[in-house]
């Protein structure tokens, strides 16, 4: 039986979460322990935040405020000395260096940048330092994807400013700020939408109203106005790591998650598990610290079961060891 596994982090005791690729390491080790003849295939997928590239395998090299790592193809970018957020400037530095590293690539060299959906460290219209034209102009040259953890729109009901107040209505310093924050976004959509204007079978659409713009504190929808093409984090990591391509042998897929919320179904490690699987037709299951999702949530998710376990490394091992049990094959 061949399982591919898809791991986010796993909340602990004596730390403060255990790290992706340390649980890809932890339940492998303890399905084979469990299922000798099993063939497990573990993939560390992260939050798919900035420092997602760090569990990828690959070459890596440093390019302005960034290292890069050469995996699946695509060359990820992460931030330079170990920082935990990106710094638009530098960020910057890193694409107008690609493009000119690539400039006579044909076809074009395929940029990841995971951003997640944690704001950057400074203003994320920096990251067009001072134009958005002439930036737009400068990293033409790459094919620019963007690995986002969130669908949210940059503006509206459902935008950054409603995530900001979400569940603190009563507050009215963040009702203020939340306000402010989406006057200012406007204005700067006005200028930048046009500039990234998108074609559909409707007319235009324009960039501030799409799904995943504003992710990562509007970082997103500066990248996105580049050029950037806007998709889910773990469905490109997913590919990046290698697991697309084990899935298509796999009789089942296993998401690993620190959290089982509505929203874990949506984005992350789940909904990338659940697209594999269906490729195939085989199972997708959930193991999680708490299950508290219904049965009909899960099934309209693409997935077929989830299973709890305690935190920490012993309580994962546990777990892990009780689903291998439960969707083992026997004579």
């Amino acid at each position: 039986m061949r399982i591919v596994v898809l791991t986010e982090s796993w909340p602990a005791t004596d730390v403060p979460v255990v790290t992706a690729p340390e649980v890809a390491r932890t339940v492998s080790e303890a399905w084979k322990a469990t299922v000798a003849d099993a063939v497990v295939e573990a993939f560390a997928l992260g939050d798919g935040g900035a420092r997602s590239a760090d569990a990828l395998p690959g070459a890596r090299s440093a390019v302005g405020g960034a290292q890069v790592v050469d995996a699946g193809g695509s060359l990820v970018l992460t931030p330079a000395d170990g920082a935990r957020r990106w710094e638009p400037h530098a960020l910057a530095a890193a694409l107008l260096g690609l493009a000119a590293e690539h400039v006579h690539a044909v076809p074009s060299r395929t940029v990841v940048v995971p951003v997640g959906d944690e704001s950057p460290a400074g203003d994320a219209t920096d990251v067009w330092l001072g134009g958005l034209a002439q930036m737009r102009a400068a990293t033409s040259v790459l094919d620019l994807v963007v690995a986002v953890g969130s669908q949210r729109p940059l503006l509206g009901f459902h935008g950054m400013s409603a995530a900001l107040r979400d569940g603190r209505e009563s507050d009215e310093a963040i009702g203020r700020a939340a306000q402010a924050q989406e006057e200012r976004w406007a204005l700067i959509a006005r200028e930048a939408d046009p500039l990234a204007a998108q074609r559909s079978l409707l007319g235009s659409s324009r960039l501030s109203d799409q799904p995943g713009t504003g992710a990562a504190g509007g970082l997103a929808y500066c990248l996105a106005a580049l050029g950037g093409r806007l998709l889910p984090a773990a469905q490109i990591l997913a590919s990046l790591s290698g697991a697309e391509a084990a899935a298509e042998h796999a009789d089942l897929v296993v998401a690993v998650v620190p959290r089982l919320l509505p929203r874990t179904l949506d984005e992350g490690a789940v909904p990338a598990a659940s697209a594999l699987a269906a490729r195939t037709g085989v199972p997708a299951v959930i193991l999680a610290p708490s299950t508290r999702i219904g049965r009909r949530d899960l099934m309209n998710a693409g997935v077929a079961s989830a299973h709890e376990a305690t935190t920490g490394l012993d309580g994962l091992r546990q777990g892990v060891r009780r689903v291998a049990q439960t969707w083992s094959r026997r004579p």
